[in-house]
């Protein structure tokens, strides 16, 4: 209730800013001013606007925050398809230079794309609009259309992934490669999963999961408790990147951080393999993760793995009773 009641905050102080800096001439509900707030707003936010409007109850300032969250995700979905568009040039060329080395028969790509019939067009807000709801009608619409497009691109990338971690198996059992030196590369979820308990002292199978997703399909965190233990709570957080891998874990024991996950590149893991490998080695983007244990609140080890399970590497911490590092322990 709170986060409704914040995130409603957050909306009529933008009606405030629109209504102090529209200029009526050029845009009736948009302004600089709204136009740069609402864009700072997270899209699984926009897309749960159904639990602000409710508590709107004048009815033009619903109408306008219909036409806004409207017109911001209509913003967003062509947005998505920009960006959606990029990676998959990116996948189709590195797909291709495998498929040539490995003389295969190109992929067969088919662009099935959700179409709609209804194109968003801003509507002026009159009375006969807000007495038949059409702001709101628009605002589910693009709600509707901008979760089904998004779900089909995530598919679609998901298939590319797919593909391109078998392509590169079949790469590589023709290759002669130095496997002690190799960071090996998986970018599909359930590959990149493995081997990663739900907490470091915790068995994998131990206790009930509650996962809780947003709008879009996404794990937000994991609460669970191992039997035995129902005093203690156990969170998992998880952090996305922008194009929807997973980019860090946080597990929380009774409100304390006890270890993090940070999958790709970060500055002490590049430290670390810099040291540890041969000058002009390059470790693959998102190629592995790096385990953070923590200890009183500082972080006491590192742990760099690949994503098939290889340890590439350890950095074991020690602080003295005034939390000043001590010791720091590079190991291979």
């Amino acid at each position: 209730m709170k986060k409704v009641i914040r995130i409603t905050g957050i909306f009529f102080t933008i009606f405030k800013l629109s209504a102090g800096a529209v200029s009526q001439d050029i845009a009736p509900y948009l302004s600089d001013n709204i136009v740069a707030s609402v864009k700072d707003i997270s899209i699984s936010k926009l897309l749960d606007f159904r639990k602000i409007s409710a508590a709107i109850n004048d009815e033009f300032d619903k109408a306008r925050f219909h036409y806004i969250i409207a017109f911001e995700i209509d913003r967003r979905l062509n947005t998505l398809d920009d960006k959606f568009n990029a990676h998959d040039t990116k996948y189709r060329k590195t797909i291709g230079r495998y498929e040539d080395e490995l003389d295969l028969t190109p992929y067969k790509y088919t662009n099935d794309r959700p179409r709609f019939d209804y194109i968003y067009h801003a509507a002026d807000i009159t009375d006969e609009t807000i007495e038949n709801e059409i702001h709101r009608i628009q605002a589910d619409l693009a709600r509707t259309q901008f979760i089904q497009v998004y779900k089909y691109y995530r598919k679609r990338l998901d298939n590319y992934k797919n593909y391109l971690v078998t392509l590169r198996e079949l790469f590589k059992c023709k290759t002669i490669e130095n496997k002690d030196n190799k960071v090996e590369f998986y970018s599909n979820f359930p590959e990149m999963y493995q081997g990663i308990k739900l907490f470091h002292d915790a068995m994998d199978d131990a206790g009930k999961m509650q996962v809780h997703r947003d709008v879009l399909g996404k794990v937000l965190y994991i609460d669970w408790s191992e039997e035995g233990e129902a005093d203690n709570t156990r969170r998992r957080d998880f952090e996305y990147f922008n194009d929807g891998t997973v980019s860090k874990l946080t597990d929380i024991i009774d409100d304390e951080i006890v270890s993090e996950t940070w999958f790709g590149e970060n500055d002490i893991a590049e430290n670390f393999i810099n040291y540890i490998f041969s000058p002009g080695f390059i470790a693959q983007d998102y190629s592995y993760f790096t385990e953070v244990y923590y200890t009183k609140g500082k972080p006491s080890a590192y742990k760099f793995t690949t994503m098939n399970d290889h340890v590439i590497g350890t950095i074991y911490r020690e602080f003295d009773e005034k939390d000043h590092l001590t010791k720091e322990t590079w190991c291979k």
